[in-house]
């Protein structure tokens, strides 16, 4: 038999399982989703009733609809707490779907791990911080995330040192890791305050700007130090923070930054000028604002017009104004 015929039909029959495979794969996952786009809607009514503090019994449930029912829990119970998150968490340890996951979250395959490891955080089960803890060591990139996500989700402070650390090992990326200490709000501050000088400027940078978020002015002094980082990235993350929290002492900071070699750095600089209406930065903006290159230049007119709106309409209708002044006048002038 000719050795290409033999080739070729075996390459054809390859491609049929693999068209066959590919095709029940994707019948799979529709069903799927049509059962989680079904469940959801079905498990609304329920999650409501749930978060009512003289809801009624809601009834038993399988396990995949309770993890579908702790999905919508969470989405709509992130800023409660008190007795609601104790009727939360007290209806998934009675209904077993606290047990489910804590078992799930010891399986085999990665996917059902991170399954359990995202539904153990909409739970409200204080319970599940040590299986959770433990799954930031799992060798599975996804495990880790829902895990991190999690324990942000529960807010138990205790994790705060937990999670920084984390942060610091890039167990998941920085990002989520800060957007879990966000969570937790003032309770993340004193570690967030520890590893502000860390050695590596992307944690430095995460600490400074979460410290943005959920610091106050109390927590000024990360800040100015930060704003004369090495980094360029921690002194932009800085200017931020400086802007948000205000402090004594920021608006000279925050106008020496005005000087900073890097574009980007003196943009954030100008915009938190603005929110903290600093007026003695107003001759330095309005240079900015007609010399600099666009993103600080836009920065800086939109600091003059939040600053002082009648300078901004002086300044804009003089011949060397510039595109960046008569652009911030005129948004003023629809706003006004």
């Amino acid at each position: 038999m000719n050795p290409l015929l033999v080739l070729t039909a075996c390459l054809a029959a390859f491609a049929v399982v693999l068209l066959a495979t590919l095709s029940v794969r994707h019948f799979m996952l529709a069903r799927h989703e049509r059962f989680l786009a079904d469940a959801e809607v079905r498990m609304r009514p329920l999650a409501i009733n749930l978060l009512d503090e003289e809801a009624e019994p809601t009834p038993e449930l399988g396990d995949a609809e309770q993890r579908v029912l702790a999905t919508v829990v969470g989405r709509y119970s992130r800023k409660l707490g008190g007795e609601a998150t104790e009727q939360i968490g007290a209806y998934f340890r009675d209904g077993g779907g606290l047990d489910a996951e804590l078992a799930g979250i010891g399986s085999r395959r990665a996917w059902r791990r991170a399954a359990s490891a995202y539904a153990l955080g909409d739970m409200a089960c204080p319970e599940a911080v040590p299986v959770l803890t433990a799954a930031l060591e799992d060798r599975n990139a996804e495990v880790r995330a829902a895990a991190v996500r999690s324990l942000g989700q529960l807010r138990d402070p205790a994790v705060a040192e937990t999670l920084v650390e984390s942060l610091v090992a890039q167990r998941v990326p920085r990002g989520m890791t800060g957007a879990a200490l966000l969570k937790l709000g003032a309770d993340g501050v004193p570690e967030l305050r520890r590893i502000a000088g860390h050695e590596d400027p992307a944690v430095r940078q995460v600490a400074v700007t979460v410290l943005g978020l959920v610091g106050d002015f109390g927590d000024s002094d990360v800040a100015l130090e930060a704003i004369r980082d090495p980094s360029a990235e921690v002194r932009a993350a800085a200017a931020v923070t400086l802007g948000r929290i205000g402090a004594v002492g920021a608006d000279d900071a925050l106008e020496t930054a005005l000087d900073d070699p890097e574009h980007f750095v003196r943009a954030e600089a100008a915009e938190a000028l603005g929110k903290i209406g600093a007026f003695s930065a107003l001759p330095r903006l309005l240079e900015i604002a007609r010399t600099d290159r666009f993103k600080p230049a836009r920065a800086a007119a939109r600091a003059v017009s939040a600053i002082d709106p009648e300078t901004l309409r002086e300044e804009a209708e003089k011949p060397e104004a510039g595109p960046h002044l008569h652009e911030a006048a005129d948004l003023a002038a629809i706003w006004a």
